[in-house]
């Protein structure tokens, strides 16, 4: 697939744009312009998927320039809903690179984490196990662990890595209240 298809030639202009930018000032300028123009393309109620899934990309790059695009986060939330593999693989990356393990937007995507991570598709269990290790935190601990202790009877090593890498997401970020918990769960 050729990049020209996979991404608008708008969203190679502001890379572009960004690259060639000589202050931070310049760069901070143009991602203001740009979390303008997404707050209201997000507006938008005739954007397609494909559109979106660019949004949430959009989202994440202004994100990482250290600029506050959480008025993009429920895009991402949406995308983690969709039947589409890539857009759901979108939205649960931008879920779990823009929003911090403690914003509200983790208890709305508990839903789709859990019904992913009881689904039949490999694929869909993985994006959740990925997403779930950055998201998780002491509120969603116990709506996620019944779910996810399930996948412990897997035979995909690289799901079972994934879970592993959950459970250590887990221990470090519960309180003692939970630990007690996860450790049933586990053993």
């Amino acid at each position: 697939m050729s990049s020209s298809s996979a991404h608008s030639k708008e969203f190679f202009e502001l890379i572009r744009a960004i690259g060639e930018c000589k202050s931070k000032q310049e760069e901070d300028k143009i991602i203001l312009k740009e979390l303008a123009l997404l707050r209201v393309n997000l507006q938008n109620t005739k954007a397609t998927p494909k559109m979106l899934r660019e949004y949430a990309m959009r989202l994440v790059y202004c994100e990482m320039l250290g600029h506050d695009a959480s008025f993009g986060y429920i895009c991402a939330a949406n995308l983690t809903g969709s039947k589409n593999l890539l857009e759901k693989r979108v939205g649960y990356l931008a879920l779990s690179l823009m929003i911090p393990n403690d914003h509200e937007m983790t208890l709305l995507s508990i839903s789709n984490l859990q019904k992913d991570l009881q689904g039949s598709s490999f694929l869909e269990i993985c994006f959740a196990l990925t997403a779930a290790s950055k998201l998780a935190n002491e509120e969603t601990l116990p709506a996620l662990l019944p779910v996810v202790s399930d996948l412990r009877k897997h035979s995909a090593f690289v799901l079972l890595f994934l879970l592993h890498q959950l459970f250590i997401h887990f221990f470090a970020h519960a309180s003692f209240t939970v630990l007690p918990f996860v450790r049933r769960l586990l053993y």
